[in-house]
């Protein structure tokens, strides 16, 4: 372990706290240091903070530090005056994609408790923060996904978006303040060999450690927004669109291509490039106007 931020938290900020600074691991210190000199490359980069299945075991705290030293690190860095609050922390998908807009270059962005990250694959909300993470590069935040359990995740934010994995979790007699680090790759690894069973044990972390108790934002703010966030949880009132809805809309495409082309596509043909039944491909016909301008057709969200 290792002091960080020493002018900004003085002895006597934190309850014991008898020397200046705030204790950090050394080699969470280490891949915060790279990436904070890397991000103005124009760069992201995503971590992800996992419970291994639990709750309430620290996520939140140790995301807080995160945030708050790769924050003093870039502008140390880069003579820049970014801040890590309050104002940096988000409890819906629907707020992260709002702030990122409004946000510095180089800023951390924390979704905490990121229920949206997991909800209806082909929900309105789900397909909009997929889009939002495939073009978001540009912004070149760094953003804190916190979620009860990795394996929950898609493999879009798990394998192919994500910098790192830390899992929390609790110790001994429900102690919190312990974590294990998984690379890039070690990650990977882990939701694939681990993900059918819920498996964490199956790869072995890169590095394990722990870090200390407190708050790094004014707590009293932080626990009223996140109740606020709960009291005003009424979930998603977009309709989800079906995975029949989605394939319907890529037939009737593929239909019109055809017909305009005179590709004379069988049934047959049509069932194996969506890989669906023929019955399928006769109630879709069914469904489809003879005379269907290509226009009329919305696109296929995927």
């Amino acid at each position: 372990m290792v002091k960080v931020c020493k002018k900004d938290f003085p002895k006597g900020t934190f309850p014991g706290q008898k020397t200046d600074g705030l204790y950090m691991d050394g080699y969470i210190k280490e891949n915060l240091d790279v990436m904070a000199e890397r991000i103005v490359d124009d760069m992201q980069f995503v971590g992800v903070l996992s419970g291994r299945g639990t709750v309430r075991n620290g996520k939140s705290t140790f995301a807080q530090h995160q945030g708050y030293y790769f924050t003093h690190k870039v502008n140390e860095l880069h003579g820049l005056k970014n801040k890590f609050d309050i104002n940096n922390i988000v409890f819906k998908a629907d707020d992260l994609i709002e702030k990122a807009f409004s946000l510095p270059k180089y800023s951390v962005l924390i979704l905490d408790e990121g229920d949206d990250l997991t909800s209806q694959y082909y929900s309105k909300l789900a397909i909009k923060l997929r889009r939002f993470f495939r073009k978001c590069g540009q912004l070149n935040l760094f953003f804190i996904l916190l979620i009860p359990d990795f394996f929950e995740l898609p493999r879009a934010y798990a394998v192919t978006r994500s910098t790192y994995l830390v899992n929390v979790m609790f110790m001994g007699r429900f102690e919190r303040g312990f974590f294990e680090f998984y690379s890039g790759e070690k990650k990977r690894q882990l939701y694939y060999k681990g993900r059918r069973y819920g498996d964490y044990n199956c790869v072995k972390e890169d590095f394990k450690g722990r870090f200390p108790k407190p708050y790094v934002v004014d707590e009293e703010s932080y626990r009223k927004k996140k109740l606020d966030d709960m009291m005003n949880d009424e979930g998603e009132e977009s309709t989800p669109i079906t995975r029949k809805a989605e394939l319907l809309k890529a037939f009737q495409i593929i239909k019109k291509i055809n017909d305009d082309q005179g590709l004379n596509f069988t049934q047959q043909q049509y069932a194996d490039y969506l890989k669906v039944g023929r019955t399928t491909i006769i109630n879709y016909l069914k469904e489809t106007p003879k005379e269907m301008p290509l226009s009329s057709v919305s696109p296929v969200n995927i």
